[in-house]
C-alpha cells in the first residue's frame, strides 16, 4: 500500500507543480518514465493502446507497431474493410448492433439479420410514456429496483437523504406498471443522510433486504425485509460505523470471502479509504476493516463496483476517486482482503462520478462504466480479463445535462447493453444505445424526469418484456416511473 500512495503522490504533486518528478518509476504513476514507450505502457509495463508510442509489436495490446505508433487491428480502425458487413463489425469481426448492415444472422448480436432491410434487428424508436410521479421523502437521492416482496414483480425503494429514511414502492403486478407506497409502518429510518443503496438478502431468509451508505452517519445501515406480498415491510435498521468523519458516500454488495454470505464495501471520500464489512449471515455485519486508498486530503473514493476483473473467480473491487478522476482496482484475495491492482484514468469530469460494472462488449470480461456529472459524459473502460482495463472511451450525454448516476438495460432489443443517465442539470434522462464495442450512438433525450434527477434504475415494471426506467428526484422529493413504449 505504501508504494501505491507514494506513486500517486509523485504523480499528483508533480502535476500540481507543473513539472515531472522521477522517483522510482512505476507502471501506474501516470508519467512516461523508465522503460515505458508511452505513459504507463510498453516495455515491462503492459499493453499500449492504438495511437500510443511503441518500439515493437509486443508493446501494443492490439494491432502492431508501425512507425513507432500502435496501429489498431482491422476490426477497430473505424473503416469498412474487406470481410466486414459494416464498419468494424460483421464477418470476421465482432457482431453488429441493431441497424447495422449484415449478411446473415451470425453477423448480429441480436441473432437476426432482417432480410427486407439487410440490417440487424432492433426495435423502432426508443421512447417512453410521460413519467408518473410518486411522492418520496425529502431529497430522494438514490433509487433501486428489485423484487422486494417475493411476488415476482419488480419493486422500488428510494433513499431520502435529508430525512434519513427509505421509501418502499410495491409493484401492482399487472400491465399498468403502477406502484403503491408501503405506508405502514412509516418511516423506515436509516443512518443519517443515506446517499447510496443496494438490495440483497443479508440474512439468507429468502426475503430481500435494503442496505444504505449513510453520508453524515459515517455508517452503513441494514434494514431487513420481512413478510411477502401485502405483508412485506422493513425492520428497524441495524447501523454499522465506518470511520469518523468519513462521509460514507456509496456501497456495493458481494461475496468477498466465498462463504455464501453477502459482504459490503463502502467508500469514504473524506478519509481516503474504503470500509470492508464481512456479513455474518444473520443480517448483521462484522466490524469494518478500513483500507487506505491514495492520499489522505487528495484522494476521495466516491463509489465502488464489485466483480471478478482478473478471471480468478474471486471478487475484486473497482473504486472511483472523484478528486483525481482515477479508478483504483483492488484485487480480492478471497478472504475479504485486497491487493492493490492498477490505477486507471477514467478521463471523465470531476468532482463526483458513479461507477458500475457490466460486460458491455460481450466478450466475457467485465467492463466499467462511469457517469461523469461535471463533464456531461460517460466513460467506458473495457476489461482485459487480467485485472487491467483499456483506456477510457468517453461518450456525451448531451450539452449541460449533468449525468449523476447510471444504469444498464437493452432498450432497443438488439442484444447489446445500453445505458441511461439521470441528468441533474437538465432535469431529463439520456439513453445511449450501445454499439457493442464500448461506444454509443448519439444520446436520446427522453424528456422531463423531475426536479434535480440524481438516481436511476431499470426493470420491466409492467411485464411487457421491455425495460422501463425509474428516476429519483432530489428537489421535487419523488420518484418518476417512465414506461417504455418502444415496439
Amino acid at each position: 500500500m505504501k508504494r501505491r500512495i507514494v506513486v500517486l503522490a509523485v504523480a499528483v504533486l508533480g502535476e500540481l507543480a507543473g513539472c515531472v518528478l522521477y522517483l522510482d518509476p512505476q507502471c501506474d504513476d501516470r508519467i512516461r518514465n523508465g522503460p515505458e514507450t508511452d505513459v504507463d505502457c510498453g516495455g515491462r509495463c503492459g499493453a499500449c493502446e492504438p495511437g500510443d508510442r511503441c518500439r515493437a509489436d509486443g508493446d501494443c495490446g492490439e494491432g502492431t507497431c508501425q512507425d513507432q505508433r500502435c496501429e489498431p487491428p482491422a476490426c477497430e480502425n473505424g473503416s469498412l474493410d474487406e470481410g466486414e458487413t459494416d464498419i468494424d463489425c460483421g464477418g470476421a469481426c465482432r457482431r453488429c448492433a441493431g441497424g447495422r448492415t449484415c449478411a446473415s444472422d451470425a453477423d448480429c448480436f441480436s441473432g437476426s439479420c432482417v432480410p427486407e432491410t439487410g440490417t440487424c434487428y432492433e426495435l423502432g424508436l426508443v421512447e417512453f410514456e410521460d413519467p408518473t410521479f410518486y411522492a418520496s421523502g425529502v431529497k430522494a437521492y438514490v433509487v433501486r429496483a428489485g423484487d422486494l416482496d417475493g411476488d415476482g414483480d419488480t419493486d422500488l425503494f428510494a433513499a431520502n437523504e435529508l430525512d434519513s429514511t427509505i421509501s418502499v414502492f410495491r409493484n401492482a403486478g399487472d400491465s399498468s406498471g403502477v406502484f403503491a407506497r408501503v405506508e405502514s409502518p412509516q418511516p423506515f429510518e436509516t443512518g443519517e443522510y443515506p446517499t447510496g443503496g443496494a438490495i440483497a438478502d443479508m440474512n439468507l431468509d429468502g426475503v430481500a433486504d435494503v442496505i444504505t451508505a449513510d453520508y453524515h452517519g459515517d455508517s452503513v445501515s441494514v434494514l431487513l425485509g420481512w413478510g411477502i406480498n401485502d405483508s412485506y415491510t422493513l425492520t428497524r435498521a441495524f447501523t454499522f460505523p465506518t470511520v469518523a468523519g468519513a462521509e460514507t458516500s456509496n456501497l456495493a454488495v458481494g461475496d468477498l470471502d466465498a462463504d455464501g454470505v453477502p459482504d459490503v464495501i463502502a467508500t469514504n471520500p473524506q478519509t481516503a479509504s474504503f470500509s470492508v464489512f464481512r456479513g455474518r449471515g444473520d443480517g448483521t455485519l462484522l466490524p469494518a476493516e478500513d483500507v487506505a486508498l491514495g492520499i489522505d486530503g487528495v484522494s476521495e473514493p466516491f463509489s465502488v463496483a464489485i466483480g471478478d476483473y482478473n478471471g480468478d473467480s474471486i471478487a475484486d473491487a473497482a473504486i472511483a476517486d472523484n478528486r483525481t478522476s482515477t479508478v483504483f482496482i483492488e484485487l480480492g484475495n478471497g478472504d475479504g482482503t485486497f491487493t492493490p491492482g492498477p490505477m486507471q484514468p477514467a478521463l471523465g469530469g470531476v468532482p463526483s462520478f458513479i461507477i458500475i460494472t457490466h460486460d458491455l462488449d460481450l466478450d466475457g470480461n467485465l467492463d466499467l462504466v462511469c457517469a461523469n456529472r461535471s463533464s456531461d459524459d460517460v466513460s467506458v473502460l473495457l476489461g482485459r480479463g487480467d485485472g487491467g482495463f483499456r483506456k477510457a472511451i468517453v461518450s456525451s450525454t448531451g450539452t449541460d445535462t449533468g449525468p449523476y448516476s447510471i444504469a444498464i438495460a437493452d432498450f432497443n432489443a438488439d442484444g447489446v447493453p445500453d445505458v441511461v443517465t439521470p441528468n441533474f442539470r437538465s432535469n431529463t434522462a439520456s439513453v445511449l444505445l450501445g454499439t457493442g464495442d464500448g461506444h454509443f450512438e448519439e444520446p436520446i433525450d427522453v424528456g422531463y424526469t423531475g426536479m434535480t434527477s440524481y438516481g436511476v434504475a431499470t426493470g420491466d415494471f409492467n411485464g411487457d418484456g421491455r425495460p422501463d426506467v425509474v428516476v429519483s428526484n432530489a428537489i421535487s422529493n419523488d420518484v418518476a416511473v417512465l414506461l417504455s413504449r418502444a415496439r
